[in-house]
């Protein structure tokens, strides 16, 4: 046996360019043995003199692919039978069990676009170009570890060029899963919408592509991770007719820009966003707008003062990009609310009557997803995730504050679903998946599920489910029950997943107390009782407990409540004679009635807003989820940016300790509107009342640490408000990696079994 050393690295270390990086360094300080994949992520078996493997270890600590993310790495001392003559990188041994993070898809990076527009280059105006550094990872996966043979590009056999490249050392595509090139990789099409083929070289497509977006047409373009609608952002008919085609009224549209100094020209960013904006992740990044100049505004962002922007993604949006010039409007590819298309069959059927023009490519697409949305605070930069899905997605770098030798699979809330499960010790949330009420949506859910079980070849000993018993993947505890007879479920209060959520974000659960403060929409609290407006405590070790709320009002007329913010006003402010000129005198009647019989009560803060959205000025049905919201966040925003603002709380004489008294919250609103200079500094002085109440509930229950979750913090002029006025005295604990919304309910419901159920 001969003396040797194992390195073990675990992290985001495969498909990064990892193995080939160790080949270089090993090569350099002249040891022998090899690297490999394995279930924890790379394993290194190197021989030499002790001194010569010391300092390949360090500098492997110091310095690895930028895509990277280390983990934990660790050297030991063993013995190996065989004596090595060289070092290689050797393939990764068959049907192991992931242990690892995965690899998420990575931006274009800015090698490949040089290559992508030489024209002296093999690759010129191929959209699938690719190296160690950038490419598709997650979105073609079917197994991990990240190799070939585990993605939908196995089926494209390298050619003899691409061969050379992968086993050169000092290529940059030495050992890339994912290089390929015209003459051996993955095809491009471009048809109208019946169907008819447009023939052409890639760059006659592309160029094509672009002629018809001047035209005005509407192209729906499959990117890497599913298919996009691209149209004309200068062109007012063109961004109304996707609106009226997708039948997506007001909800903003994200803009893809050509690049950095094209985003200058229109928006506002700092460091921090043109980081983001950069980053290998390339999210859509909301920015506030500095010049209207030639973009469609009223089409693209109705009534917001901010535009999701977002830098090509990869070679097909960058070829785009680069040919038309201008701003692309650039939205998931399917009908409001449904689910995003993937495949040709699914996008042509569905989309036919929205695309003019179909861009197709024959790489199956394993794991469909939308675009991550992310912004940050105006004045404190606090980092806000409104969408976790491309790039990000499905790794959470938050190891088990608990293990469990079980299988949990945890299946999270129905808007904004998510899938969280957990093996081997490493937790894996999925990417937004979305509204389950939608066909499309759900069937998205189920693939999801079965694409899992497949992928790290899992299945449930233990599924998690939020307790409303009516939320349509409960539907898949049956099918697990058929197929293991054993199988325990249990049931999470909707806002205690929010709350665990940030406890486990934050490694908060060992701390002595905690003030959970969870505002969003709606979540099942009893038959009679739909929560919203929550406080809860924890204590080391202890069960969650509700300390206070919003104080409650009338739930009426069912999901129209949620829709119509003149009915959320009328019941909070218990049919106050303000509102009754907005209804007819039978509505007065029947809703009257229904609030004064109080057969379902509600502390939910979303509607409130709604209601205070409604007295400011908001007077149409909401048609997304959170627009009244927006409208309110927008109010406040353009008063906190005026200096020198006086704030002031509406309920600054209340003594609040365990509930916040809703209807006179609302009737000082209602008072403000008339007497007030005007509704913007109204708004703002709202959210900084809300801020007071959480200052008085923390007096009261004698917290130092407050933790915030649920789709109210989604409100950035609210962040800062809380920053300004709690940061001096609290410790504040905000998500960072999850979205506040409804996303991270699965991952909440996961870590809330493990802490208080396990």
């Amino acid at each position: 046996m001969i003396p040797s050393f194992q390195i073990v690295i675990s992290g985001i270390v495969q498909g990064v360019g990892f193995r080939p990086f160790v080949y270089n360094l090993a090569i350099k300080h002249d040891l022998k043995g090899y690297v490999s994949n394995n279930q924890f992520g790379v394993l290194i078996v190197a021989q030499e003199k002790e001194a010569a493997i010391i300092r390949f270890y360090n500098e492997l600590k110091r310095r690895y692919p930028k895509n990277s993310t280390v983990q934990h790495i660790a050297i030991s001392e063993i013995l190996v039978a065989e004596k090595f003559d060289t070092f290689s990188i050797k393939p990764t041994a068959e049907n192991i069990a992931v242990n690892s993070l995965l690899t998420p898809d990575f931006a274009i990076c800015e090698n490949c676009k040089k290559e992508i527009l030489d024209s002296k280059n093999r690759r010129f105006y191929y959209p699938f170009i690719s190296c160690t550094e950038c490419g598709p990872r997650y979105a073609i996966a079917t197994k991990f570890p990240f190799e070939r043979e585990n993605t939908t590009l196995q089926s494209f056999k390298m050619c003899k060029k691409c061969l050379e490249e992968y086993h050169s050392p000092k290529d940059i595509r030495f050992h890339s899963q994912t290089n390929s090139c015209p003459d051996c990789g993955v095809q491009i099409s471009l048809t109208d919408n019946a169907g008819n083929i447009i023939f052409g070289s890639n760059k006659e497509i592309f160029k094509t592509v672009s002629q018809k977006l001047h035209e005005g047409k509407i192209i729906a373009v499959k990117n890497n991770s599913g298919y996009l609608l691209l149209c004309d952002a200068t062109n007012p008919d063109a961004v109304q007719e996707l609106r009226n085609r997708k039948k997506r009224q007001t909800k903003p549209f994200a803009v893809l820009f050509t690049d950095l100094p094209q985003i200058e020209n229109y928006l506002h960013y700092d460091k921090t966003e043109k980081n983001m904006l950069l980053s290998v992740q390339a999210p859509i990044v909301i920015l506030s707008i500095k010049e209207k100049l030639d973009l469609a505004l009223q089409q693209i962002t109705p009534n917001v003062n901010t535009v999701g922007a977002m830098l090509p993604n990869s070679g097909t949006l960058f070829l785009i990009s680069k040919l038309f010039h201008k701003p692309l409007i650039a939205t998931s590819g399917n009908f409001n609310g449904s689910s995003i298309c993937s495949t040709t069959i699914e996008a042509t059927k569905s989309l036919h009557t929205v695309a003019d023009y179909f861009l197709h490519h024959n790489l199956e697409i394993q794991h469909s997803q939308d675009d991550s949305v992310i912004k940050f605070s105006n004045k404190h930069k606090q980092k806000i995730i409104l969408r976790r899905s491309r790039g990000f997605a499905p790794n959470l770098d938050v190891p088990l504050s608990k293990s469990t030798d079980k299988k949990v699979l945890a299946l999270g809330a129905d808007l904004k679903n998510t899938l969280t499960f957990t093996q081997n010790q490493q937790v894996y949330t999925s990417e937004y998946i979305g509204d389950l009420s939608h066909y499309e949506t759900y069937n998205r859910f189920e693939n999801k599920v079965r694409s899992y079980a497949n992928f790290f070849n899992f299945s449930p000993d233990i599924v998690l489910h939020d307790q409303h018993p009516n939320y349509e993947n409960n539907k898949k505890i049956s099918d697990f029950k058929i197929k293991n007879e054993t199988l325990e479920n249990f049931k999470i209060q909707h806002h205690e997943a929010h709350f665990s959520a940030i406890l486990a974000e934050k490694k908060l659960w060992n701390k002595s107390k905690i003030l959970g403060v969870i505002w969003d929409g709606t979540g099942y609290g009893s038959e009679t009782e739909i929560f919203g407006g929550e406080f809860f405590e924890y204590l080391r070790q202890k069960p969650i407990k509700r300390i206070a709320h919003l104080g409650y009002f009338s739930w009426i007329a069912g999901d129209k409540m949620a829709k119509n913010p003149k009915i959320a006003a009328l019941s909070i402010s218990n049919c106050n004679n303000h509102f009754w000129k907005y209804f007819n005198s039978n509505e007065i009647k029947i809703y009257s009635n229904l609030i004064k019989n109080k057969t379902i009560k509600s502390s939910s803060m979303g509607r409130l807003i709604d209601a205070v959205a409604f007295v400011l000025g908001f007077h149409n049905p909401i048609l997304f989820e959170g627009e009244a919201a927006m409208y309110l966040e927008k109010l406040a925003q353009e008063a906190y940016n005026k200096p020198h603002v006086k704030l002031k709380d509406y309920l600054r004489d209340e003594n609040i300790s365990n509930t916040i008294p809703t209807k006179k919250l609302l009737t000082q609103l209602i008072k403000a509107s008339k007497s007030e200079t005007n509704w913007e500094t109204a708004s703002l002085n709202f959210h900084y009342t809300l801020v007071k109440c959480i200052e008085k509930i923390a007096l009261f229950s004698k917290s130092k640490e407050i933790a915030f979750s649920g789709g109210v913090f989604q409100n950035s002029v609210f962040v800062d408000l809380i920053i300004d006025h709690l940061k001096p005295k609290y410790k504040l604990h905000f998500h960072e990696m999850l979205s506040p919304n409804d996303e991270n309910i699965s991952f909440g419901q996961l870590n809330h079994y493990l802490h208080l159920k396990n």
